[in-house]
């Protein structure tokens, strides 16, 4: 009979068992373990349920699971005190007195009330699809791309989407509980600003060009790039004509052409200048131009240098360079000298012809006449020049024998002018790919025909334009350069701001800073700030400040760091501090006074963590007790202290006497340390050093004798941890 009652009793646990099993399975990351096996005092069925059901049922006592909503087993008589979870929902307590009976007990319902959602914000890219893959900040931290859903703290969010190309779109919104706040950011593209040109010609050549009152660097012809659209006032200056002035409307990227008339009240009141010669009938010149023969009266000469010239066939030329000023008058007499006896037949007969009409022929400088012209010349070299407007100059050298007669024939291409113009200037100019000179640029006998100029500047792109030379005409280019980004991008920006260190060998970036906060011993609370200050060449330099205490003193120091190599991952430099302390609560005098300095070599992996280890001397000098001067040291050193402990002070200060107590105590000892970084996220990175001073004495400060906070000996072994945050 009672094996049966056993066997029925096991039939009906085998259900909850397996119950239990599979709600084991299911919770198993829940916090509290299940409950150990029940006793066999476990005699009365009760049943617990809960709305909604899956929910964990844990014993107050035990710190258990028994099992889960619904649920129906075996407990023994007595309180049964349980707390129903669910994850989501507020807990419930149900205390409960299972009773001696056969009859399944039911504890009362559980009806779990849900918990609120956290607030969520949601990012869209719905109402603008130029938003998808922004960036989503949230509060100054990058949170992931759009579309984007993340839950936030309860309370007021401030919400930034950025893109490269648009501006930053950002607002605030309140994030409540069990509620989503959907952001749809609407991106505005960043539009330059319309820019277009002017180009400045005049009928008087180098004269002076103002735009809205600001002198322009280049003098006419000239191209001013990178104008605002919109009107602007141009005014061209040249003394002593009239200024010229014009308000001209400028379109982007188009060029605006304008012409200044100053000619007509350029002229000024001219010279007179008289010219006497020996020889009669002496044919006068004046720049090159023929006025008749001598004497000569030329008036109304412009003012400014001018060449005078007197030939005479038979006679050696004379020319002098003479300055006319206005309302000038001046006498020059030019006498000529016979040329030297040329040796009957022993000429030679020289004709120059052109097939280009008008052309003026020069022999030795001399100028003979238009083409054709014909002249003996004496045996020997000769260089013969042919000139006209519009076309290239044409030159030759001869050499003629006595009684020779030689023609030269001066084939004269067409010729036009060229004037390249940049922004910015100083630009190498290229003709069909042969540098010609530089921005600004004028050279007035260019082949005509086709032509590839060609504008190039160091960190510029090239501009290159087709050309059609024609002859007697000037073609000008103008030419505005493009600069080549050759800054770092964001992304690269960001990778520098991530990869920031505070301790490693590679100094901070100008412009870049960091702040650090740290726990550690001996120095319980210490705070840095570091700021890039400069680099030279290869060379990197940073400085900054810090505080830190042992409560005992409280030390502040200035600091600085110096990069001599950094070849990624490597890098190695040199560092030093200084600074000094004291106890300010309290009259014992206590004060402090260090200097560090030593080498640092740092390695840095994917530009998330830095390793670096340091070797530096650390120069110290304390003071435990006031000066005598300054008081008894008995009322603040602790007399009965010092007695109790006069062995170990003695062997801390080197010596066996009390009033050393009042001297100062300095050392030196050479520390080493590891230091390891690692960036956590874009503005924030973790960091530990581990360092010691090994096989060395102690340092008294660091001990409970004078510093009660400290342990009892200086163990010469450092830990510190903090935060860096960087930007």
């Amino acid at each position: 009979m009672r094996l049966a009652l056993w066997k029925h009793r096991l039939a009906s646990l085998l259900p909850v068992m397996l119950l239990l099993a599979m709600a084991a399975e299911a919770h198993a990351q829940s916090e509290e373990p299940p409950c150990p096996a029940r006793s066999s005092r476990a005699r009365y069925t009760v049943r617990i349920d809960s709305s909604p059901p899956q929910a964990a049922i844990v014993l107050d006592d035990e710190r258990c699971i028994l099992g889960y909503t619904p649920w129906e087993g075996k407990v023994e008589r007595g309180q049964l005190r349980v707390t129903i979870k669910k994850e989501g929902y507020e807990s419930a307590k149900r205390n409960f007195n299972v009773r001696r009976t056969r009859r399944t007990q039911q504890v009362p319902m559980a009806a779990l009330v849900k918990l609120p959602d956290p607030p969520k914000i949601e990012v869209t890219a719905s109402a603008d699809q130029n938003a998808f893959n922004a960036e989503v900040w949230i509060d100054g931290q990058q949170q992931g791309q759009i579309p984007l859903v993340i839950t936030v703290p309860k309370g007021r969010q401030l919400v930034e989407v950025r893109k490269e190309g648009f501006e930053a779109f950002s607002q605030w919104v309140e994030a409540k509980e069990d509620a989503r706040v959907t952001v749809n950011p609407v991106l505005k593209a960043i539009v330059k600003e319309k820019k277009g040109g002017i180009l400045v010609e005049a009928d008087v050549a180098g004269a002076e060009v103002y735009i809205d009152g600001q002198r322009h660097t280049d003098l006419t012809p000239t191209l001013i790039a990178g104008v605002s659209e919109g009107p602007h006032v141009i005014e061209v200056r040249k003394e002593p004509a009239q200024p010229w002035k014009q308000t001209i409307t400028v379109l982007a990227d188009q060029t605006v052409k304008v012409s200044a008339q100053l000619q007509a009240t350029m002229k000024p009141p001219g010279g007179n200048v008289r010219v006497l010669s020996n020889v009669a009938g002496a044919r006068v010149y004046l720049d090159g131009i023929d006025l008749g023969p001598s004497p000569a009266d030329l008036k109304d000469i412009a003012p400014g240098e001018h060449l005078i010239e007197v030939k005479a066939e038979g006679y050696l030329p004379r020319e002098e360079r003479v300055t006319v000023n206005a309302g000038s008058a001046n006498v020059l007499k030019l006498d000529l000298q016979p040329l030297p006896d040329t040796p009957v037949g022993e000429t030679a007969l020289v004709k120059v012809v052109s097939p280009v009409p008008e052309a003026t022929i020069f022999i030795d400088g001399e100028r003979i006449g238009n083409a054709p012209q014909e002249k003996e010349i004496a045996a020997g070299e000769h260089f013969v020049v042919v000139t006209k407007p519009g076309y290239k100059k044409f030159e030759d050298k001869i050499e003629v024998e006595v009684g020779q007669v030689i023609t030269v024939t001066a084939e004269l291409s067409a010729a036009g002018a060229l004037r390249v113009l940049s922004t910015p200037p100083g630009a190498d100019v290229l003709v069909d790919g042969e540098v010609l000179g530089q921005t600004p640029f004028n050279k007035d006998d260019i082949d005509v025909g086709e032509h590839v100029v060609t504008v190039r500047a160091l960190d510029f792109y090239d501009h290159e334009q087709n050309v059609n030379i024609e002859g007697g005409q000037r073609t000008i280019v103008s030419a505005r350069l493009e600069a080549i980004d050759t800054g770092p991008t964001e992304t690269e920006l960001m990778q520098e701001q991530r990869a920031l260190s505070s301790f490693g060998a590679r100094a901070l970036p100008s412009g870049r800073s960091t702040i650090d906060i740290a726990m550690g011993y001996p120095y319980f609370l210490e705070g840095h700030f570091t700021v890039g200050a400069t680099s030279i060449g290869d060379y990197a330099f940073d400085a900054g400040v810090l505080l830190r205490t042992f409560f005992s003193r409280t030390e502040f120091a200035i600091k600085s760091r110096l990069t001599l190599f950094d070849e990624a991952p490597f890098s190695f430099g040199v560092f030093a501090q200084a600074g000094g302390g004291s106890n300010f609560v309290d009259d014992s005098g206590r004060n402090t006074l260090f200097f560090d300095a030593g080498a640092l070599a740092s390695l840095t992996a994917f530009g998330t963590m830095t390793v670096t280890g340091r070797a530096y001397l650390n120069t110290w000098s304390d003071r435990h007790c006031p000066a005598e001067d300054e008081g008894t040291p008995l009322d603040v050193c602790g007399m009965e202290r010092y007695m109790a402990n006069k062995d170990r002070v003695d062997r801390l200060l080197g010596s066996n006497n009390f009033s050393d107590l009042s001297e100062r105590e300095s050392g030196v000892r050479l520390m080493t340390s590891l230091v390891v970084e690692v960036a956590l996220w874009q503005r924030w990175s973790g960091w530990l050093i581990f360092e010691g001073a090994p096989f060395q004495d102690e340092r008294a400060a660091y001990t409970d004798l004078f510093s009660p906070a400290m342990v009892d000996e200086d163990i010469g072994t450092y830990l510190r941890f903090g935060a860096t945050y960087k930007f």
